[in-house]
């Protein structure tokens, strides 16, 4: 049976559930607004899904199933921001190949964006692969997704290669996009 292509990346990755990885806990204030950024436990998962009903059309493209998946990967770092008890942004890293970093997700709540959170978020994690020894970062994106094809963009990011039809719910294509850190 055939796996889409943005699945396959996970199909290993849920042997040890074991953490490894630590994130402190931080208190960051945007515009006069205090956000506490801390890392994801498994009742945010469903706070994931709002955030995503509020960007993507329905099915949003990470099912609950792998979101709870991926916020108990071992090898994987999700942070969440939140705002009055409530996630209002995330992101996700996959830390299992030493030298190479990957973001798995970030996303935005639409009544959050243009404040300059994706850039937050994005410094968050180019900080903790660096002072992790990291190399490079790496990342797929929507060739439709402007918005996130200008903040990688700002990041330094470019385009290594074009996956075709990568998006199971769209068959757009995907950006696969490398910096170095």
């Amino acid at each position: 049976m055939a796996m889409f292509p943005m699945l396959k990346k996970f199909k290993n990755l849920f042997i040890n559930k074991a953490p490894r990885f630590d994130f402190e806990e931080q208190v960051i204030t945007i515009d006069d607004q205090k956000f506490t950024l801390r890392k994801a436990i498994q009742k945010d998962a469903i706070e994931y899904m709002k955030v995503q009903e509020t960007i993507y059309p329905i099915p949003v493209p990470w099912p609950i199933d792998i979101v709870k998946m991926e916020i108990s990967n071992k090898n994987a770092l999700y942070l969440s921001l939140i705002d009055k008890e409530q996630v209002v942004a995330f992101i996700g890293v996959s830390l299992g190949d030493k030298s190479e970093s990957h973001i798995t997700n970030l996303a935005v709540h639409v009544d959050y964006q243009n404040m300059g959170i994706g850039h937050l978020l994005l410094n968050q994690v180019f900080d903790y692969c660096r002072k992790r020894n990291y190399q490079k970062m790496s990342l797929e994106v929507d060739v439709t997704n402007d918005p996130a094809l200008a903040l990688y963009d700002a990041f330094g990011f470019k385009v290594k290669t074009v996956h075709k039809k990568y998006y199971f719910r769209n068959h757009h294509d995907a950006l696969e996009m490398m910096v170095d850190l």
